[in-house]
């Protein structure tokens, strides 16, 4: 009785889920990736976000199709295997990690760079050596120590991006004095749309995708719900949210600064507000 107890108290409701989907999605890929995509294709990254919107939901509408008929630890390495054999399964598996590995040292590194903003004379190294043991430290607390945090960032990053989205429109309205000498606005020309080119367009859709990276513990964590079934709503509430707060917030940034002032080391965020008078906000984005 006392283990399945244990076992209910740590499954999930299907918001849950969607919600530490959110939490392990939206990061530095967002945060600090979408200004190198804006320096290569311009205001055109609005429509990279939404096709790199789609062909994530078509891969995760069907990695919850399956999860939903053969739960299992494994995921998307243990369906893989299953359909086409073990070196599928292998590959897919150590594909995984090794993009884990490479993904949480540019995030490392990227938090570091936030820091830095707060602390110039601290060097970076320091910074992701604090972030590191960070990360080690929340594995440590197990699977419920591990929810409540991704639960709270999830609040907070998603936070963030609502109150961009907020104070932009109504910087755009006039309401918050400042700004640069003139605003962009919405794109005239599919040259002022497309600034690099198609070729910057089809360059721009790695980090729209990346902006993507963390869906798959959709797949991961779904074996934990206490319905099954739900998989596939959890996916398509999250995939849903993200969709809109990421091409509204990235729509707006756009159009308040030109294309040419955003940097790569900086959020597209804080670039889109620095000329106004907040300076209480950029820090948090």
């Amino acid at each position: 009785m006392p283990h399945s107890t244990h076992k209910s108290s740590n499954q999930l409701a299907w918001w849950q889920l969607a919600l530490t989907g959110v939490g392990c999605t939206i990061g530095t890929g967002y945060f600090l990736g979408s200004s190198i995509g804006i320096s290569l294709t311009g205001p055109s990254i609005v429509f990279s976000f939404l096709l790199a919107a789609i062909g994530t939901y078509i891969v995760f509408n069907l990695l919850a199709k399956m999860t939903a008929a053969d739960p299992q630890e494994g995921s998307f390495c243990y369906y893989a295997e299953k359909a086409y054999g073990k070196w599928a399964g292998f590959s897919c598996g150590w594909n995984y990690w090794c993009s884990s590995i490479l993904i949480m040292g540019s995030q490392l590194i990227a938090l570091s760079i936030l820091t830095k903003a707060w602390f110039p004379q601290v060097p970076l190294w320091i910074f992701a050596t604090i972030y590191a043991v960070l990360s080690i430290l929340v594995i440590l607390l197990g699977t419920r120590g591990f929810d409540r945090i991704e639960d709270f960032l999830a609040v907070i990053k998603t936070a963030a991006i609502i109150m961009f989205i907020i104070i932009a429109i109504v910087t755009i309205s006039g309401g918050i004095s400042g700004g640069p000498s003139s605003s962009p606005g919405i794109p005239s020309g599919l040259d002022k749309l497309f600034t690099g080119s198609y070729r910057g367009f089809w360059a721009s859709l790695i980090y729209a995708f990346y902006a993507f990276g963390g869906i798959e513990v959709i797949g991961l964590m779904a074996i934990r719900l206490k319905k099954k079934e739900d998989a596939p709503k959890a996916g398509k509430v999250m995939l849903g949210l993200l969709t809109i707060i990421y091409i509204v917030s990235i729509g707006l940034a756009v159009t308040m600064v030109s294309v040419d002032q955003f940097d790569p080391k900086e959020s597209p965020f804080v670039t889109a507000l620095s000329d106004y008078s907040l300076a209480f906000f950029p820090p948090f984005i």
